[in-house]
């Protein structure tokens, strides 16, 4: 009897974990069901790209307010309806996005832009235009590798503006979101009733078409051969400078990158970039510069780092012997620069505030001595108005006489001659970047004054780039855009580097380096010693061409490029960089 009940239980027991064990391998089969379905997309269609369409800005006389969410929320439903897309134009967030932008105010623009869950954001504007009227809109996306798109219709009264609304919608609907219009109107009538309708930019579209042919010095055959590229894997930082030079004396550069609250040591051989030390920085200071030179003659380049904290002026300097990194200084109330020519001792330069209306501006020659105090010397004879960041004093033709470079208000490159006098400026612009003098904060309260932000310029090297022992210049060419109606707003349509010699009468281009879709925060020459055949350009590039980073997280990449001179080849400004060889770090 008590044999048969064990027996009982016994099966009851197994009965009863046979069961549980049935019930667990449902339910995880159920949930693996579940997930598949989840992933396969099945749980819905795809979500619609959302698009936020910010109230226009209306420059014209009249009563034609009414024009300023008219014209958004017309944009947004025929987008909605050709392109696809979740398009919306009205609401209190598109109103307060259109004045932090209006303001300057990025930070609280960028804040809301990621509440607002979009992907793309158009601003536009009507403004009278050559006895016209032009509608602008500008399209930023999300994906900052690309500029934003600018789209544009012209027309003779202002009752066209809401066909012309309905031409720019037919416009970024086939552009952004290859939609286009579903058949071609006939052409007769499309001249009779759009004539005076236009798409391209014209003063843009010149500007395409010049530049578009352009060749760059490096041609087979040439004086110049780029030898070889290298561009690093994606860092996970915002790039403020860059520099390179030997800070330890061991006969080997290092180089410095220059973030928005870190200052990393790189070094740079084997065909890679191997970081050496970092070290962090208070991130309430907005940084402008980072330069090296050896001013208490202990055998270390000392690193200045100069920003702005607030209005005010802000340097620290630093050592790196190889193992750790000392702080000498900091929040010395200058903003510091040096200057170096090949064969020449390096001069550190300082400056405690911007000339204004006012006057003030004066630049001096800096001294630091062995217990790593700053003291200030003779004051530079240099052209009023330059920034410490914006010039160079070099010997371009081997007579010994020093001349200012500089990089004017207007990003043109200029030469000066002894006396002062501008003797030569150039037709394109050069210099241009996106930092500037002042925090945020600052920035915000210079642009609700109407006050534009003082920009600051990319750096000009003065170096031998042709092998002839006589010094050339190195700078950089963003190609800045802005955006007429939000003066505030600027954006870069990709980047290059130049060189140039004086000839003469002018400066004359050497090579430019091919045009690349990213910014590049600055650049230096390596190796390029007086009547040298081979040197690097080293250079900083930062992957989105907007100047404050609105949806994604920052991203840099450094950059080597390594010139030869062919002492025998032709000296021809003209070249083709179609096939270049290169690598890239894994």
């Amino acid at each position: 009897m008590k044999l048969n009940l064990c027996c009982a239980s016994f099966c009851h027991v197994n009965r009863y974990r046979w069961f549980l064990t049935c019930f667990s391998l449902f339910c995880c089969t159920l949930l693996i069901s579940v997930a598949s379905f989840a992933a396969d997309g099945k749980t819905g269609p795809p979500a619609k790209q959302q698009v936020i369409i910010l109230p226009f800005t209306v420059e014209i006389p009249g009563s034609y307010s009414y024009l300023k969410h008219g014209l958004a929320s017309t944009l947004a439903s025929r987008l909605s309806a050709r392109a696809g897309v979740a398009a919306v134009a009205q609401g209190s967030i598109s109103e307060q996005m259109a004045l932090t932008l209006k303001e300057g105010n990025h930070a609280a623009f960028g804040q809301l832009l990621r509440q607002s869950g979009a992907q793309h954001v158009i601003i536009g504007s009507l403004a009278p235009k050559n006895n016209q009227f032009e509608l602008t809109c500008y399209v930023f996306s999300q994906s900052g590798t690309q500029p934003p798109r600018q789209f544009i219709q012209s027309f003779t009264i202002v009752d066209d503006a809401m066909q012309a609304v309905d031409e720019l919608a037919w416009d970024i609907s086939g552009t952004l979101f290859n939609k286009p219009r579903p058949e071609i109107r006939d052409a007769a009538k499309q001249t009779t009733d759009m004539a005076t309708f236009q798409t391209a930019h014209p003063e843009r579209a010149y500007r395409e078409g010049r530049y578009a042919g352009m060749t760059t010095g490096l041609e087979a055959g040439g004086l110049f051969t780029l030898a070889n590229t290298l561009r690093s894997r994606a860092l996970p930082v915002q790039a403020m400078d860059i520099n390179a030079g030997d800070l330890d004396g061991d006969g080997k550069d290092e180089v410095v990158l220059l973030t928005t609250d870190s200052l990393v040591i790189y070094r740079y051989d084997d065909n890679q970039f191997r970081m050496l030390a970092t070290v962090n920085l208070p991130n309430h200071i907005r940084y402008h510069s980072v330069t090296l030179g050896d001013f208490n003659k202990n055998g270390l380049q000392e690193i200045y780092i100069s920003g702005s904290n607030g209005d005010m002026p802000d340097a620290t300097a630093m050592e790196w012997n190889g193992k750790r990194i000392t702080t000498l200084f900091e929040h010395a109330r200058w903003y510091l620069r040096t200057m170096a020519s090949p064969g020449e001792a390096p001069v550190l330069l300082g400056q405690r505030s911007l000339a204004d209306d006012l006057g003030g501006g004066g630049i001096f020659e800096m001294h630091l001595d062995a217990q790593n105090t700053l003291n200030e010397g003779q004051r530079l004879n240099i052209p009023k108005g330059l920034s410490v960041f914006d010039f160079v004093l070099a010997d371009l033709d081997g007579s010994g006489n020093k001349v200012v470079v500089a990089i004017n208000s207007q990003n043109r490159l200029q030469l000066y001659d002894t006396a002062g006098s501008v003797r030569w400026t150039s037709p394109d612009t050069f210099g241009a970047s996106n930092n500037f003098f002042g925090t945020l904060t600052s920035a915000n309260n210079a642009a609700s004054s109407e006050k534009e932000p003082a920009w600051i310029r990319t750096r000009i090297v003065v170096a031998d780039l042709d092998g002839d022992h006589i010094n050339d210049i190195l700078v950089g060419r963003n190609r800045l855009e802005t955006v007429p109606f939000m003066p505030n707003l600027r954006y870069f349509a990709g980047s290059s580097l130049a060189a140039f010699k004086w000839d003469r009468f002018s400066l004359t281009r050497l090579w430019e380096s091919k045009k690349i879709p990213g910014y590049i925060a600055n650049y230096q020459v390596l190796h390029a010693d007086p009547g040298s055949t081979e040197y690097a350009v080293l250079f900083a590039e930062a992957e989105t061409s907007y100047p404050f980073i609105f949806w994604q997280s920052a991203s840099t990449y450094l950059n080597s490029y390594t010139l030869q001179i062919n002492l025998q080849g032709s000296n021809q400004s003209i070249w083709d960089s179609q096939d270049l060889p290169s690598s890239e770090e894994q």
